[in-house]
């Protein structure tokens, strides 16, 4: 008999294709792989091995897969309008009210990639495309900072971890991408310390200085910034043995040739690119977890983004 295995690891479900066989000696039936699917999001029928498509316990399990996929569809783009709709009149509480709800089903981190990240990419192009006045542009960017920090308010300190800072270049003075990060960061109990948006780079040491952190992250949201972002990450590196990560919308939408220039600044500047926020704290989180963080060996190991 042929059927899928569910395992569940991190509250995610992976299929495996699995055989069972009856052993006439140990009188016991034994299973074997047949080979790992992957995520069940991912599946499909051409993840099945073509003697084995027709099998009807697997289109059962698949036919159900799809149609909760499409049901999930369906909800999220009802939440991305409701959100949209919120962020053009200031409307905080309505949006807290969604992040609330999804995170009992899901995630914070999923929110946050899954309904407020696209949507304010929507904004954003609207108004690149002439179709959202640039005061309305204002007003959904204000307004999704003040829900943020709400969020992030609502969380029960708890600063068990270790200290981050987080922060843009000098001249970028985008930075909803910060104040996200800091929201999971915070939810996980890091001491964050939010720089954002842009200070002098000779504050930046001074406060790095002060402060002693054990990780620094930049983000860069405008290519034009990107230069901006360079600079500092060399100024941080040659003071500091610290561990750096680069990531926003500008790096990745920049060239291959750009962000290995960044990572060649030194051993432990690293860049992230278009990775799941949940990734990227997880990623964090095993470099913090029992490692002295100034250890760049080990750095360069746990870094899986």
């Amino acid at each position: 008999m042929v059927f899928i295995r569910v395992k569940k690891v991190k509250g995610f479900d992976y299929y495996y294709l699995v055989k069972s066989q009856w052993d006439s000696k140990r009188k016991v039936s034994m299973q074997h792989t047949i080979k790992y699917l992957g995520k069940a999001a991912d599946v499909t029928i051409d993840s099945i091995p073509i003697e084995y498509k027709n099998n009807p316990r697997i289109l059962s399990l698949l036919a159900s897969v799809t149609q909760e996929h499409e049901n999930k569809e369906v909800v999220t783009a009802a939440l991305k309008k409701r959100v949209f709709d919120a962020l053009k009149n200031g409307d905080i509480e309505n949006i807290v009210d969604v992040a609330g709800k999804y995170k009992e089903q899901a995630s914070l981190a999923e929110f946050y990639d899954d309904i407020l990240r696209p949507v304010l990419y929507d904004v954003g192009y609207l108004w690149q495309e002439n179709k959202l006045d640039i005061g309305m542009e204002h007003v959904c960017s204000n307004t999704a900072n003040k829900t943020i920090h709400k969020i992030t308010g609502s969380i029960k300190s708890n600063d068990k971890m270790e200290n981050i800072i987080i922060c843009t270049p000098d001249g970028e003075l985008h930075n909803i991408a910060c104040n996200i990060i800091e929201s999971l960061l915070f939810e996980k109990g890091f001491q964050v310390n939010n720089v954002s948006p842009s200070i002098p780079t000779d504050s930046m040491i001074n406060y790095i200085d002060e402060t002693k952190p054990f990780m620094i992250l930049i983000s860069v949201t405008l290519k034009d910034n990107i230069g901006s972002a360079v600079r500092l990450v060399k100024k941080i590196s040659t003071i500091f043995n610290i561990p750096i990560l680069v990531g926003g919308l500008a790096i990745n939408q920049s060239s291959d040739i750009e962000r290995k220039n960044i990572e060649a600044i030194r051993p432990y500047v690293r860049i992230i690119v278009n990775s799941p926020l949940s990734t990227i704290v997880k990623t964090i989180k095993s470099i913090a977890k029992g490692n002295n963080a100034r250890n760049i060996k080990n750095f360069e190991q746990e870094l899986v983004v």
